[in-house]
């Protein structure tokens, strides 16, 4: 097999090698007396079989293929050469028309087997007569039928060819599928096809159609590679054979559109995504299919995909792209109005999410511009759940009502959701219904929701973080801690810094077994994550000072309490000295013991002095400080002078005791923090 297969292909190559690369062309050069032949006549009778310029019958393609394949037309051995040529091209013709009808017949079964049988009466078709061997003298006429004889046949072999690959035909005469096409390619590739008008030469303008209309196919079986090939023929087609323009602008835009969606699906799948050039050139195939009516609905779909990603990879342009995305999702949703009321609701989700995302970059908070994408927002997802409710639809309403500032809208929206979600896609939910119970002033729906979930099994380190933080805000600090707690270890970023924090205050206020050291392992992890926030450092150093230690003592945990600049700072590095003067061994009889106790002291009184001064310049917010801890606002100024009252009643300096009257706010402070006693 595989040697008849390599003579039969040897047999067309120098077939076609003979005559060079082959046109299809009028014969222009013709006398303006000399009649050119007509468009071919149907084959009516045997004596057509003869005929190499006639066309297959619409009604009688197969009787045709009987008559001219038969004992008397082909198979006749009386007959020349050439009779027996078109004989056989024409039989073969008509068998190529059965595959493509797709007809029931008595004389193969199914189309391969039809195309099959063309090939085999091509091959012998050849063999009477090869290329090399008609005649290109004589009249213009003459040539003419003869060359469009040889493009005619060549053109039959590569659709038999073709049709035998695309059938699955086990043990085709030219090997595999992808021989077959090959086989067909390189015959139709050896053709150069100048059309003329049809109005001075039809026969020739629609063979020249013909050949680009099967080149086109070939090609575009042998796969996406050879898609610049098949692409220029269908271009052709749609400048040059008004027959075949409409079909061939349809498959453009079909090629257009298909090469759109892989860079859209890729955008989502693959990893890494197709690069934002690949995605705009994925637009402008989108917009290329706008003409054909087919496509310009999945296409604004796709057009608002890709614009959505191009805002997430380039947030540089990301306005211009959800500007261009909320476009195309609502052109889609006016397209869409005269389809079913999913897919309908499909859209408007789209045009909704986008509108959302393009409000939250668009303007300030409370702005007419924000305001206005945010309520045509709500007002498409609120079209799209009237049409086709789902939970994730009626969340995604609940966000865009949040956004509008209608929190009682929100809240339905939200609840209406919550039981159909499941997994992260509802804990979201739940903490977005207890947002809006914040919004609407009802702080105590909005724990409710989240305790709520949480007994029901919705377990999640975001819903106890924010049951541990409202619980926190509230001053309920145990339930505040067991909250936080069971949450830290699901958390990271800056929510981890923070539930350390509240974990770390909570503990001071609370005072649980072993809380001096819990309290300032947590501070420390929070300055870790976030050392950026002042109100982390200050809990690490005053959980340092409350536990005291050597770390007090021999002065390295002032690293915790570092110099800053403002009033605060110094006050709480004026608080550490007085720790660490308290904390040190001072012998009556150890000068040495004693002179360095003194220089902490004045370390102690330099700090508060510094801070006093750094006072005169100070913004009202460094003047009047939140200390979470004692759950009260500390008045910097009088505590840096009641600082250095502490120092000059352990110098001894002054005297003050239980019965001054200042001794009691003294107390409350310095006294809270360990830090009133001298020794």
């Amino acid at each position: 097999m595989t040697a008849q297969i390599t003579l039969i292909k040897n047999i067309w190559a120098a077939s076609l090698g003979a005559l060079g690369i082959l046109s299809v062309v009028s014969c222009a050069s013709a006398a303006p007396d000399t009649p050119l032949p007509d468009a071919a006549k149907p084959w009516a009778e045997l004596s057509d079989c003869f005929d190499r310029s006639v066309a297959v019958p619409v009604s009688d393609a197969e009787k045709m293929a009987q008559s001219c394949s038969g004992n008397s037309a082909a198979g006749d051995p009386a007959r020349s050469g050439i009779e027996r040529a078109n004989a056989y091209f024409n039989a073969a013709s008509a068998y190529n028309a059965l595959a493509q009808t797709g007809t029931t017949n008595a004389l193969c079964r199914g189309a391969g087997a039809c195309n099959q049988i063309a090939l085999s009466l091509l091959d012998q078709s050849l063999a009477s007569q090869q290329d090399n061997q008609v005649s290109l003298t004589g009249s213009a006429a003459q040539i003419a039928t003869n060359r469009r004889f040889i493009v005619r046949r060549t053109l039959e072999r590569s659709r038999a060819l073709r049709g035998v690959a695309n059938s699955g035909t086990v043990n085709a005469s030219c090997g595999t599928r992808t021989n077959c096409l090959s086989d067909a390619a390189a015959l139709l590739s050896s053709l150069t096809v100048d059309i003329p008008p049809v109005s001075e030469a039809p026969e020739a303008a629609r063979l020249g159609c013909e050949v680009l209309d099967t080149r086109w196919r070939v090609n575009s079986d042998l796969g996406r590679e050879r898609e610049y090939l098949y692409v220029e023929d269908l271009r052709r087609l749609v400048r040059e054979c008004p027959a075949y323009a409409a079909s061939a602008s349809d498959r453009l835009a079909e090629i257009s559109f298909e090469r759109a969606e892989r860079i859209r699906e890729g955008l989502v799948q693959a990893d890494p995504p197709p690069s934002i050039e690949a995605a705009l050139g994925a637009i402008t195939d989108y917009r290329s299919t706008l003409g054909t009516d087919r496509f310009k609905l999945p296409s604004y779909r796709g057009m608002g995909s890709v614009y959505q990603a191009l805002a997430k990879r380039d947030p540089s342009g990301a306005r211009t792209y959800l500007e261009s995305a909320v476009d195309a999702y609502e052109k889609a949703s006016i397209l869409s109005a005269s389809g079913t009321a999913a897919e309908r609701a499909e859209d408007l989700e789209a045009l909704g999410t986008s509108m959302m995302q393009l409000a939250h970059i668009s303007g300030t908070p409370g702005s007419a511009e924000r305001q206005t994408l945010s309520e045509g927002a709500a007002n498409a997802l609120q079209d799209a759940v009237n049409l086709a409710p789902t939970p994730a639809r009626y969340a995604l309403l609940g966000d865009a009502y949040g956004d509008t500032g209608q929190c009682t809208l929100a809240i339905p929206a939200y609840k209406a959701a919550i039981s159909g979600l499941a997994g992260a896609e509802k804990i979201s939910t739940i903490l977005s219904l207890s947002e809006a119970y914040d919004a609407c002033g009802q702080p105590d729906l909005a724990l409710q929701t989240l305790n709520q979930a949480n007994a029901e099994g919705n377990v999640s380190a975001d819903v106890r973080y924010e049951i541990g933080r409202k619980e926190f805000e509230n001053g309920s600090f145990p339930a505040a801690l067991a909250a936080l707690s069971a949450a830290e270890s699901g958390l990271n970023g800056m929510r981890a810094a923070e539930t350390n924090y509240m974990m770390s205050v909570a503990e001071t206020i609370t005072k649980p077994s072993g809380w001096q050291k819990s309290a300032l392992d947590h501070a420390e992890r929070a300055v870790s994550l976030n050392a950026r926030t002042w109100a982390y450092n200050r809990q690490a150093c005053l959980a340092t000072i409350l536990r005291g230690g050597k770390d007090a003592k021999n002065g390295s945990g002032l690293a915790r309490c570092p110099d800053a600049g403002t009033p605060e700072a110094s006050l709480l590095r004026g608080m550490f000295f007085l720790k660490q003067a308290q904390s040190m061994d001072v012998s009556a009889y150890n000068l040495a013991s004693q002179t360095q106790w003194r220089s902490v002291l004045r370390a102690a009184e330099t700090a508060f002095t510094n801070g006093q001064e750094a006072l005169a310049d100070a913004p009202d917010r460094e003047r009047m400080v939140r200390f979470d801890d004692l759950q009260a606002d500390v008045d910097i100024a009088a505590r840096l002078q009641q600082g250095l009252t502490v120092v000059q009643r352990c110098n001894r300096e002054i005297t003050l005791g239980p019965q001054d009257p200042v001794w009691n706010d003294l107390k409350a402070f310095y006294g809270h923090y360990g830090v009133l006693k001298c020794s």
